[in-house]
């Protein structure tokens, strides 16, 4: 594929994203709330390897901008270990369940900005990072280079990695001609080198956290919320396929489908 294929293919896949119907802010406080406690609690005790390796590069005097930081998965730690952090999120509830595990943490050196990335205003930071914070955006290039130019040391990008062998990229195909589902680490990365960002790449180790669900049933609704599909006749066709994918384990269906991410970084020079 050329630059601006891989360009174009990200636009589309992008607003199939922003088409699609995300559930209310209403509602969603609690849940988010019950995983800030799971993060505090320790219950949610998975290592992060993205993480840990960005902490590894910081060092006490640095200024990190964390863009679309949610509920704070990564900036509250972050927090701990830099002079200063602003977190970019534009959604009130996030917000707010940031601010909130911000006062328990005791964290002081904390400014929350209200608006999208690309309408921020924001002045320079020594570190710059993006994780899980670009699915929307229909201009990746515009974004990385927004980056970029704030970021006097650093800048890091991370993006969901689709498996190889992966139920949802042959759903895709099958679907909707192309086996890219959705904005990820692939179209992501090739679009960004095919455009001049020479970056480092950092995958997650090969365990992934695979997708399991009770029932094929709600594999099937699954798929249909990855897919978009609203057409009733195209379920029975995902049914077929799922029920000779998935693999039945310990009660549960298990996708060969699952969780990684990629991390793509670079330093200024």
């Amino acid at each position: 594929m050329n630059p601006s294929d891989w360009g174009d293919l990200w636009r589309e896949l992008a607003s199939a994203d922003l088409m699609a119907s995300p559930e209310g802010e209403a509602g969603m406080v609690e849940r988010w709330r019950r995983v800030a406690r799971e993060l505090d609690g320790g219950s949610r005790a998975d290592p992060d390897h993205l993480l840990a390796f960005i902490l590894g590069r910081l060092t006490p005097e640095m200024s990190v901008l964390d863009i679309g930081a949610g509920i704070g998965r990564w900036t509250v730690p972050i927090a701990k270990a830099v002079r200063q952090v602003t977190a970019v999120e534009p959604l009130t509830g996030m917000r707010q369940v940031l601010a909130e595990r911000a006062a328990a943490h005791g964290l002081t050196a904390l400014t929350i900005v209200d608006v999208p990335w690309m309408e921020a205003e924001v002045p320079p930071h020594d570190v710059v990072i993006a994780a899980h914070a670009t699915y929307t955006t229909v201009e990746l290039f515009n974004f990385a280079c927004k980056m970029d130019a704030i970021a006097r040391r650093s800048c890091y990008l991370a993006l969901r990695v689709p498996a190889h062998d992966g139920v949802i990229g042959e759903l895709s195909e099958y679907i909707h001609g192309r086996w890219h589902d959705s904005p990820n680490f692939i179209v992501g990365y090739n679009l960004l080198l095919s455009t001049g960002f020479y970056a480092n790449v950092l995958m997650e180790p090969q365990s992934v956290r695979h997708w399991t669900d009770p029932t094929l049933d709600a594999a099937v609704a699954r798929a249909k919320r990855h897919l978009h599909l609203t057409d009733e006749e195209q379920e029975a066709a995902v049914r077929e396929i799922l029920s000779q994918r998935l693999t039945l384990v310990d009660g549960v269906y298990r996708w060969p489908d699952g969780m990684r991410s990629g991390l793509i970084w670079w330093d200024k020079s």
